[in-house]
């Protein structure tokens, strides 16, 4: 039985899905290990930061997604807050990590869209966030990163909310 009468907008669903897409494809195994991503809360992280930094590129491009984009930030944020409260933040500490952690997104997400066109320097800034302690996967995660978000920008922005989008494989 309904308790809300009220539907999600379909920016809010789409959202739901482009959230679920993202968080399955900054957690896959092969990120995270010795000499790649540290399998950290910090380190996850930073996989997430990057896949939505992804998936927000892709939305500045299409018409009709700002809506997507902010129910995609907007449930970003409430799956981090929830995040902390399931790691035993407590309340009055919440809103304090929560402007850390904003600010940290953002920070990273401007950091990658400078970088996009320019692999060296995303392979640079994945280094200096992500904390990777071999070059080589720095390399290897920025040049994922710049063919993902080639591939991606020729799907149509229907494909991009489902698990398919988040991978090279054609």
């Amino acid at each position: 039985m309904r308790i809300w009468p009220f539907r999600p907008s379909q920016a809010e669903s789409d959202a739901a899905r482009l959230l679920a897409a993202v968080t399955q494809a900054s957690r896959r195994p092969e990120l995270f290990g010795e000499n790649r991503v540290p399998d950290t809360l910090e380190g996850r992280f930073e996989m997430l930061a990057l896949h939505a930094a992804l998936a927000l590129r892709r939305l500045r491009t299409a018409q009709a997604a700002p809506a997507l984009g902010q129910a995609f930030i907007d449930q970003v944020f409430s799956q981090l807050d929830a995040g902390l409260r399931e790691d035993g933040v407590g309340d009055l500490s919440v809103a304090k990590r929560m402007q850390v952690l904003a600010g940290s997104f953002y920070g990273r997400v401007r950091a990658y869209d400078a970088a996009w066109e320019t692999p060296s320097a995303l392979e640079a800034a994945l280094a200096r966030n992500v904390a990777i302690t071999a070059p080589a996967f720095a390399a290897t995660l920025a040049s994922f990163a710049v063919e993902l978000a080639a591939r991606q920008g020729e799907l149509p922005l229907s494909i991009l909310i489902t698990p398919e989008a988040w991978t090279l494989q054609k």
